[in-house]
């Protein structure tokens, strides 16, 4: 049996009216434009303001955006390709730095209390920056070059579908075109493997090896940096998010060192959570009564009650009663039982994902309720007294805590949440063992930042809801 590797992909195409420029690095470009802009802002609001700028104060506004730029260059941000809404956080958190630091050099050298055009001119700038990066990469899509296929090389049983690999999404726009399994390089010597990988090197490669074919990707790493090329290397660390540790850097022999971090041990950031998880739900409370009244009227029609508390599983595995309004049938649990006993196809739906499409045991005003996620309303009650938070993993019942595997030991450690980031990435669209996933996602990499992202898109979904 011939040990060659049929690893020949066909030339690639460069987009049409891009030629060789790389979409990322014309953010460069734009976030100059998106800073410029600002200060042309902070001029036109001194103008309205009928004065004239201190002195010096357009010269450091933009010394500081060169330095942004810098910041936002070292942190990969014209190299590497990542949802622009991704780097959304360091753009914020960089552009308020800069705008305290120019805010604490008026005040100690002048007078601060007319800064208000500096203070607008900053906030301009993220909203800026991450509006002309969005347009550059829609104008690179619309010409068909933000699209950027990709080689990848993964184990045997994951090169059926590269899409398995590597998800096609516009965020980082890369396309997993075809793939190769490893395991047949790893009998090859490294001349052979040279004149392997010489053809891959066309186009970017996506290494994705597991623990048995680490080794291979690593030697393959190694050579396609001695040729020069670019790649993608997911190393074998498991379901790790590159948001959970630091890259230390030691001298080069002793190779990549990763620091891990807990994103959980931030007591100051968690009581900021904690403060305003009550403070926001009690207003909300107060601002939903009137709605809260009519829901409750309209449940009662029934005669049942309108509201049930049911044991779900909280912080450190202790269990708490979870209040929602009803939006089932009284005798919910005993219809349930016998759906599944009598219908295979919705007996396989609830073991996949714990809901049932085109629930009988919903009731005509309880599927408008679940439609917008009112039904959970009541649980502001639970977070005020401390069962929930109004961000975390979303709280489950007690049967399923053996669905969760080893993601429970991630899910105890926090407050389950009235929304989370299964909550507004599919909800019963994905399975239970996605749910999971995301639930360890969201406690390893959790902040404040995360928090308001989820809200936000929270508030989008419930208006645009599809229902599921």
């Amino acid at each position: 049996m011939s040990s060659r590797i049929d690893a020949h992909a066909p030339p690639y195409a460069p987009a049409r009216s891009t030629g060789s420029i790389n979409p990322v690095q014309v953010f460069v470009l734009s976030d100059m434009s998106a800073i410029s802009l600002s200060g042309i802002a902070l001029q036109a609001l001194h103008a309205l303001n009928g004065g004239a700028s201190e002195h010096g104060e357009l010269a450091i506004f933009f010394l500081a955006g060169v330095l942004l730029i810098g910041w936002f260059n070292a942190q990969g941000h014209y190299r590497s390709r990542q949802p622009v809404m991704g780097a959304a956080g360091t753009v914020f958190k960089a552009s308020g730095l800069a705008l305290l630091a120019q805010i604490a050099g008026i005040s100690a050298y002048g007078d601060a209390s007319g800064a208000w055009p500096v203070l607008a001119a900053w906030l301009c700038v993220p909203v800026l920056v991450l509006a002309s990066r969005l347009g550059v990469r829609a104008l690179f899509t619309l010409s068909g070059g933000w699209l950027q296929p990709v080689t990848v090389l993964a184990p045997q049983a994951l090169t059926l579908s590269p899409d398995s690999v590597i998800r096609s999404e516009a965020g980082h726009g890369l396309h997993a075109e075809r793939s190769l399994a490893l395991e047949p390089f790893a009998q090859l010597s490294d001349a052979a493997l040279l004149e392997q990988i010489a053809p891959l090197t066309q186009r970017p490669v996506f290494l994705a090896p597991d623990a048995a074919t680490q080794d291979i990707a690593a030697r393959l790493a190694r050579l396609l940096s001695a040729q020069g090329a670019s790649y993608y290397y997911r190393p074998a660390l498991g379901a790790v998010s590159g948001e959970a540790f630091d890259l230390v850097r030691f001298p080069p022999e002793d190779g990549v060192i990763l620091s891990m971090n807990n994103a959980q041990d931030r007591p100051f950031a968690k009581a900021i959570k904690r403060g305003f998880d009550v403070i926001a739900s009690a207003c909300a409370l107060v601002f939903l009564s009137p709605v809260l009244v009519l829901i409750m009227l309209a449940i009662r029609k029934d005669g049942g009650p309108v509201m049930f508390s049911q044991p779900r599983v909280g912080v450190d595995g202790q269990s708490f009663g979870c209040l929602k309004f009803r939006t089932m049938v009284v005798n919910a649990e005993d219809r349930l039982a016998e759906i599944l006993k009598t219908d295979p196809e919705r007996e396989a739906q609830w073991r996949a994902y714990q809901k049932l499409d085109d629930d009988p045991r919903i009731t005509p005003v309880g599927r408008r309720l679940r439609r917008t996620s009112l039904d959970e309303l009541p649980q502001l009650i639970n977070v005020i007294k401390g069962d929930m938070s109004l961000v975390g993993p979303r709280p489950m019942t007690l049967d399923q805590q053996d669905w969760y595997g080893q993601a429970m030991l991630d899910y105890q450690r926090v407050r389950p949440g009235l929304t989370g980031l299964w909550q507004v990435n599919g909800r019963n669209a994905t399975t239970f063992e996605e749910r999971a996933r995301l639930d360890s996602h969201y406690v390893q990499n959790w902040s404040l930042w995360r928090d308001l992202v989820i809200l936000v898109r929270t508030v989008r979904e419930v208006l645009f809801s599809s229902g599921r």
